[in-house]
Parts: structure tokens; sequence; C-alpha cells
């Protein structure tokens, strides 16, 4: 097997077509179900299951894949670093970031600022967070992420680099019995529909922590990804939710803020972290990245608010 049939094989488990990923691959699609037949061949095992309107891959297939992208990157990352040695930093460096906007962190200037110094590096993003943040830095596919977990959340061989505690506050409708009350306990919240992100993602994580010191259930309605939609819905009453404070002010109508309400838990904080595998990546680009980021982002926990004491924080 070659470097060539890996691509393939990566391109038809991305696509689950052979005429999309004969396109990506520039082959046609005889000639890539060829290369595939004889791949299969050399591995001694089938790798796709196809039939007339799919394709899927078998748990050999799955294997596979996994591995030939584990393969391929450190290919890519062998040949930026040779050119690399006597030229400009070049590469791709895949960043994983729970927000880049709603937040007293600027990412979005960081991101400008690394574009500027290395313009040869190509940059691709993703909203991954959380779990799913986590596992794909310990397999590659992210190099550098902004998660919002705490240290002791994440699983070992990630380094954990905490920049700021950022405050959960309630979000209420107009019209809703706690709007101008100005604190909270999570206990008010048990009876309510309760709007929340999705299972893997940091802010679920600090969400179900908070609940659970308060001893606390609640009656989740909905999952969604996005922390200012949660935080829109709850403003319109459709629910009520718990999100970072920037969020809730970005969302929120100043002449509406009494319907942002503090939690009356000091514990209730959203780390942001930034974070990389265990030793770092050795990449060029990532190796920038990361001293860019820790020289420019502030750290050590700064919290957005005076009265928030960095002791709160339960990493």
């Amino acid at each position: 097997m070659d470097l060539r049939q890996m691509e393939y094989a990566v391109a038809i488990a991305d696509e689950l077509n052979f005429t999309r990923a004969a396109a990506r691959c520039r082959i046609g699609q005889s000639g890539l179900s060829h290369q595939i037949t004889q791949l299969e061949r050399e591995v001694g095992a089938r790798l796709f299951e196809r039939s007339s309107r799919n394709v899927q891959l078998t748990q050999a297939g799955q294997t596979f894949v996994a591995c030939a992208r584990r393969v391929l990157r450190a290919v890519q990352e062998m040949q930026a670093e040779i050119a690399s040695l006597d030229g400009p930093v070049q590469g791709r460096l895949r960043i994983g970031a729970v927000t880049l906007t709603a937040g007293n962190i600027d990412q979005l200037g960081l991101l400008r600022e690394y574009q500027e110094a290395y313009p040869a590096v190509e940059v691709t993003l993703s909203d991954a967070d959380g779990v799913e943040a986590a596992a794909q830095l310990l397999t590659g596919e992210l190099e550098v992420a902004v998660i919002a977990l705490h240290e002791h959340q994440l699983p070992p061989g990630i380094a954990h680099h905490l920049l700021r505690l950022v405050p959960l506050v309630a979000v209420v409708g107009r019209q809703h019995r706690l709007r101008g009350t100005g604190v909270t306990d999570l206990g008010k919240l048990a009876d309510e529909r309760f709007l929340e992100c999705g299972p893997d993602t940091g802010l679920r994580a600090q969400v179900d922590a908070a609940f659970d010191r308060a001893r606390a259930r609640r009656r989740g309605v909905c999952a969604l990804r996005s922390a200012g939609d949660l935080a829109s819905l709850a403003f319109e009453g459709i629910g009520v939710t718990v999100v970072p404070r920037p969020v809730a002010e970005a969302i929120v109508p100043d002449d509406h803020g009494d319907c942002v309400l503090r939690l009356d838990d000091p514990q209730a904080l959203q780390p942001l972290a930034l974070a990389h595998r265990d030793p770092a990546p050795t990449s060029p680009a990532a190796q920038a990245f990361l001293r860019l980021a820790l020289a420019r982002l502030p750290g050590q926990g700064t919290p957005d608010l005076e009265d928030v004491p960095v002791s709160a924080e339960t990493g």
C-alpha cells in the first residue's frame, strides 16, 4: 500500500460516495475502485460495504481509516518541518474554539496576528468543544483548542493553560417571575423548561456540576450547540438557561439587563483554557501558535469580575 491509497480511503470515508471521492482525488471512478480493491487485497480485509445507494465503512475499514489519518498527518507534519528549516513556517494548523466572539479573550485578534506573522500556514477552525475537542487533541485531529473545561475534567495526555474564569448566569424572559430579583439559586429553576447545551460540551459539564452542587434537578427540553442561541430563546420566554455572562450580555439588551441573574454559587464559573497534547505538538505551525497565544492571551485564570476569587477555580 502507499500514501495515495490511504488518501483515497480517507476520501471515501469522508464522502461515503465513490463518485464524490473520485472527484475530490482527481481520479476516475473506475480507477478509484481498482485502487481500493487492490488495497483491500493487500490489507486482507474488506474496508467498505458498497451498494448501488450507499457506502459504509466496515469495522476493518474504520480501523484502517483512523490509522491512515494519523499516518497522513504525520507525513504532512514531517514535510512542513523540513520545509520550515530553511524558510518560513509552513504547514497546517487545526484549532478548536468554544467561541470566537461574545467573550473577553481576543481570539480574533490572536488569529489575525498569527496569520500576518505566518502567512504560509493554512489555518482551519473547528467549533469542537469539551469532550469532543479533548478527543480530537489526543488523536491529532486538532493541534490546539480553547476549551471550556477545568483541568480535572480532561483525560490524561492533555496540557491545560487556564486563561480566564467566566461567571455563569441565568437568563429568563421579560415576563418571568424571577426577572429583577438579581440573583437566584438553581433550585428555583428545577421546575422550569430548561434550555441547555449538548452533552459533550464544556458548558454542559459546568452546568451539570453546578446543579450537582445545588442538589437540584432540571427538566431539559433541548440540547443546542450555541450558548448564544440558548440565551436568545430564554430571553424570548421559551424557557430558562444558564450561560457564560459575556454571552448573556451580548444577547440581552441593556434595558432588559434585569433578565440576567447572578447565581448563588461562587463555583459556577466556566473556564476558558488553551489546551494541547502533552507533550506539545512538534509541528512548527503549532509551536509558533502556542508561543504567540501564551504570550498574548491572559493567563492564570484571571476572573472577569472583581468579586469572583481565583480560589473558586475547581480544577
